[in-house]
């Protein structure tokens, strides 16, 4: 009877220290749990602002400096390269011009996506969280192509900031990743004729883009 109360009291005198820990571990999975919300809830709020500036013909300034907030052009253009450890090797002296006209491309691929689905609203499927800290954003979005109505499933790799921000970090639409199909492409031009090739390619899909092909 005597080792059964000790035994009790025990028990007794270690619920609040269990209950302390039980505590201890809800406050630190919460803050997880809003970051992981904030994924969705970041990128709808951007995506929404730039549709909203399309739907009200919004001058190019705006447009730009909305779009610019939302892309993370530097980290995609250092993979496109290589990474990081590639990137200055390919493109020596002409780092910044390509980088700017590859920010160019794919901003202005990326509004002819909302143009093309501004009659439509997005489709917030969910998301789920990647490697170092990031998080896969997928929609679903319908198009008229061809006179027929199609849905795009276009997935977005958002990366948290240290200043709490996010920004895309990747685009993947129908399976097709943004970042590796440019990587794929410019490795096979740099072989062959260098920056100077990556950098014609690039001016030659702007100007196809101008010409709304």
């Amino acid at each position: 009877m005597q080792l059964r109360n000790r035994l009790l009291s025990v028990v007794l005198l270690s619920r609040p220290q269990l209950l302390g820990v039980a505590l201890l571990a809800a406050a630190v999975a919460v803050p997880t749990i809003a970051h992981a919300a904030d994924a969705v809830g970041a990128f709808k709020a951007k995506h929404e602002a730039v549709v909203k500036l399309v739907k009200d013909n919004a001058d190019d300034a705006k447009l730009q400096a909305e779009v610019d907030s939302l892309l993370d052009y530097d980290w995609i253009a250092t993979q496109s390269l290589g990474g990081a450890d590639n990137f200055a090797n390919v493109c020596g002296g002409r780092c910044d011009e390509f980088e700017a006209l590859l920010s160019q491309l794919i901003r202005e691929n990326y509004l002819r996506m909302v143009r093309k689905a501004e009659k439509h609203p997005v489709e917030y499927v969910g998301q789920v969280e990647g490697k170092n800290g990031a998080y896969k954003v997928t929609t679903k979005i319908k198009v008229d192509k061809n006179g027929r109505e199609q849905t795009v499933v276009v997935e977005y790799v958002m990366n948290h900031l240290p200043d709490g921000k996010w920004q895309v970090r990747d685009i993947i639409t129908d399976e097709v990743s943004l970042a590796k199909t440019y990587r794929y492409e410019f490795n096979k031009i740099a072989k062959g004729e260098g920056i100077d090739g990556i950098i014609s390619k690039l001016e030659d899909k702007l100007q196809k883009l101008d010409a709304g092909t």
